[in-house]
């Protein structure tokens, strides 16, 4: 694939990906009054069961598990698996304990640490529109800053663990279905033993994990399907866009977080944070406007690319 294909693809799978994660708060909701860490083990355990079937149907199984066999990937394999499933819990955690919003904000402010990862650690450069996008943004979180004395835990997590995730991905550069996969089955053991002990819907123990009425497990199987379609076209997109430019457009997730929050989950902001959000949006919109300029750079560059390539007539 061209690189200008993998350009392209890679924003759409990320574009997918954002917005289907924003569906995700809406929909655990549908999931009480379970506690958050056995509808995150429920995850686990259902997309593992969800990505062995899918593997075996088509042959794919044994060779996505050949990092496995390799002793010297074990670390980053562990520390990855350990890294996604505390973004995994607090993803779940937040909305189920009104806290959406602090989700919201974590989510706004990652980009402009992965803009900072990227330029250190891979020298990454930014347009000016982008510079001025960040600028608002990094404005408006300065405020959230200081109005809150501080951050939410919900918000250290999500900033500190994503960018370092996301890097050990790239270094490994394990296919995306293969990272997934083993990552959900290194977890899969400690889901297990979780709702052995306590999965009941009043915490009580299971006799095994499969022990529920049937619209328990057919939620169960549908929060595993929404959560697994946007993470593999997330780290698709990893390694397929500048990671600046992955955290920019990153901010249609929180966005949609937002919206979500207030039409359907009934929280609500202090006037004091209206500031801040109105900061983020506008430079959202700035980076929107940048795409969009960058599309149309790209559609010319192709087709000046097309005429020279024909063979004289």
């Amino acid at each position: 694939m061209s690189s200008k294909a993998n350009y392209n693809s890679g924003l759409l799978l990320a574009i997918s990906a954002f917005s289907l994660f924003s569906f995700i708060p809406v929909y655990l909701q549908l999931l009480q009054p379970l506690a958050s860490d056995i509808v995150l083990f429920h995850r686990i355990l259902w997309t593992s069961i969800i990505l062995i079937i899918v593997m075996l149907a088509f042959g794919k199984l044994k060779s996505n598990l050949l990092p496995l066999l390799k002793p010297k990937e074990w670390p980053g394999l562990i520390v990855g698996s350990l890294l996604i499933g505390l973004q995994w819990g607090v993803f779940i955690w937040a909305p189920l304990h009104g806290q959406t919003l602090d989700l919201s904000l974590g989510y706004f402010l990652l980009p402009l640490v992965m803009v900072l990862a990227g330029k250190l650690f891979y020298a990454e450069r930014l347009r000016i529109k982008q510079w001025i996008a960040l600028g608002f943004a990094s404005i408006g979180v300065s405020i959230a800053y200081l109005q809150s004395s501080g951050l939410s835990l919900v918000v250290i997590i999500i900033i500190l663990g994503y960018p370092l995730y996301l890097m050990l991905r790239r270094h490994q550069r394990l296919p995306t279905f293969s990272a997934f996969l083993i990552e959900n089955i290194l977890l899969l053991p400690i889901a297990v033993v979780g709702i052995l002990l306590n999965g009941g819907l009043n915490g009580e123990p299971l006799p095994h994990p499969f022990a529920y009425e049937m619209n328990w497990l057919l939620l169960f199987v549908g929060s595993a399907v929404l959560g697994s379609i946007p993470m593999l076209c997330y780290m698709a997109a990893n390694s397929r866009l500048p990671l600046g430019l992955l955290g920019l457009i990153s901010y249609l997730e929180p966005t949609l977080i937002f919206i979500f929050a207030f039409l359907f989950m009934n929280e609500s902001l202090t006037p004091e944070q209206y500031m801040t959000y109105m900061l983020i949006a506008l430079g959202l919109a700035i980076t929107l406007w940048d795409g969009i300029d960058q599309w149309k750079i790209q559609r010319r560059y192709l087709k000046d690319f097309k005429k020279k390539s024909k063979p004289a007539s």
